[in-house]
């Protein structure tokens, strides 16, 4: 078992954390030093006591320990460290709930604005100065770490290390894909436990055949949206093109077995069974490519499409909803009670339970403890070839010790999609460049590019920007405010 120390910059965290703890513990390869460092020490607290508490409540089950400390000085925490984790909310969730509601006045709806469009652009505005100060001490401190990246904007974040720190060992890991390739599963699921007659009327997409073959199975119609396959997604080969949140999936292969025309097939059924037009299916009848990410991401893409301005219900017409940061707020609150109580009653037991994440299976590889492979966002190196060089991107890779080897996904081969996955990919390229050289007007610039904002009046877009930067003024910093 080898022995590692990590640095958790966001290590307060109410959520997430707590199944990264859990993963820590079920696998067992690695052992060690766990630094928590958050500037909410209470909540590092907390989670010392939660981790301490989960490995004494299953003594004899855990298969590794760990020492767990908390630290407020982010040199202290990061010296000498072999791994950092990344996971932070940039400063406070009233900033979220500018980013994604005070373009409403505009008409501009957001199912999530954390990666492109308003929302995404306004929450950079105040995390690319915390990337940039985080790369700094990392260069400082633990040069040689991998630094894993969770925090959105997911692929602007990335950027933002590597342009502080070029020859930094970092990249993001996201995991809409899962879901997606779970979704394949399922659906090969109910295609294989199918008699002759009834993959006859599977691959002919009837659905009132399908149905009726299915009753002589354990599936029904709908048994894909548990996401819960008896095929491991992980023994599918999918190929991943595009930007973190704007994903598709090219091949997606069992074994010799070529998943796409059975997936499509069942696209046109789910249409007809659910009177939904989901995002991902409507993507492939439009352009003949399936997204890889969930709908709720995929739509700020493709906004003129998805989102038309000033409508704001759309009950799951394009399989999301608008996800209000008032709900957010106050699944915050009642999560934090709820991990104290955990944490400090003495007759809650807490058992770990091994989540979907790779997080803990990559630390492993790149340690040399078994090759693995994913995917990835890290800087176009040229696995993207149709795509901006020097900015992050999502495909597959390689993780062996000490090195990731992104894997060539080819050129994407609408020419709509590709355009639109080429302007934001070079938009957050260029955003973090203007950010770096302190250039407000240049991010202005890129803000009003982007398709969501494009849609509005010239004036409007200037006012929106200058609006989103008054609210957030607080936490930003003093250059953006002159």
């Amino acid at each position: 078992m080898k022995n590692v120390t990590i640095c958790y910059i966001g290590g307060g965290s109410k959520n997430w954390a707590q199944k990264y703890f859990s993963d820590l513990v079920l696998q067992d390869k690695i052992c060690g030093t766990m630094r928590l460092y958050d500037i909410d020490k209470s909540m590092a607290k907390v989670n010392k006591r939660y981790f301490e508490k989960l490995m004494k409540n299953n003594q004899g089950k855990v298969n590794t320990e760990w020492k767990v400390e908390v630290y407020t000085d982010i040199d202290s925490a990061l010296k000498g460290v072999d791994i950092v984790i990344i996971s932070i909310l940039p400063y406070k969730m009233i900033n979220m709930y500018h980013d994604v509601h005070h373009a409403e006045k505009y008409g501009i709806y957001q199912p999530v604005g954390d990666t492109v469009g308003v929302g995404g652009y306004s929450r950079a505005l105040r995390t690319l100065g915390s990337y940039k100060f985080f790369a700094t001490k990392i260069k400082e401190n633990c040069p040689n770490a991998w630094v894993i990246n969770y925090t959105n904007p997911m692929s602007m974040c990335t950027n933002a290390l590597f342009f502080t720190f070029p020859e930094i060992k970092a990249f993001g890991c996201c995991h809409e894909v899962f879901a997606i390739q779970s979704m394949i599963c399922d659906v090969y699921d109910m295609y294989n436990a199918l008699d002759n007659e009834g993959k006859k009327c599977f691959m002919n997409s009837d659905l009132k055949g399908t149905i009726e073959a299915l009753k002589k199975t354990n599936y029904s119609f709908n048994h894909f949206e548990s996401y819960h396959p008896d095929l491991d997604r992980h023994n599918i080969d999918t190929t991943i093109q595009g930007i973190n949140h704007f994903t598709f999936i090219g091949d997606a292969k069992y074994k010799d077995l070529d998943l796409i025309p059975i997936y499509k097939a069942f696209m046109s059924m789910h249409q007809e069974y659910t009177k939904r037009n989901l995002v991902r299916f409507d993507l492939y009848k439009t352009h003949g490519m399936f997204g890889g990410a969930r709908d709720r991401h995929l739509a700020e893409f493709v906004p003129e499409t998805y989102l038309p301005l000033n409508k704001s219900d759309y009950n799951y017409e394009h399989g999301f909803i608008l996800t209000t940061v008032r709900s957010r707020m106050i699944n915050d609150i009642v999560t934090k009670i709820k991990l104290k109580f955990k944490t400090y009653c003495p007759f809650v037991k807490l058992k770990p339970k091994k989540s979907d994440e790779e997080g803990t299976i990559l630390l492993t590889a790149l340690l040399g403890l078994g090759d693995f492979t994913s995917n990835v966002n890290t800087l176009n190196r040229g696995q993207a070839p149709d795509l901006p060089l020097g900015t992050a991107v999502e495909s597959n890779a390689r993780f062996t010790k000490d090195h990731i080897e992104p894997m060539n996904c080819g050129e994407i081969k609408d020419k709509f999609i590709h355009d639109r996955v080429y302007l934001h990919a070079l938009n957050q390229k260029e955003f973090v460049e203007a950010y770096n050289r302190q250039d407000k007007e240049a991010l202005r610039k890129i803000f009003k590019r982007d398709p969501e904002v494009s849609r509005l009046p010239s004036d409007k877009q200037d006012k929106l920007f200058d609006e989103l930067i008054h609210l957030n003024r607080k936490c930003l910093a003093d250059w953006l405010l002159k």
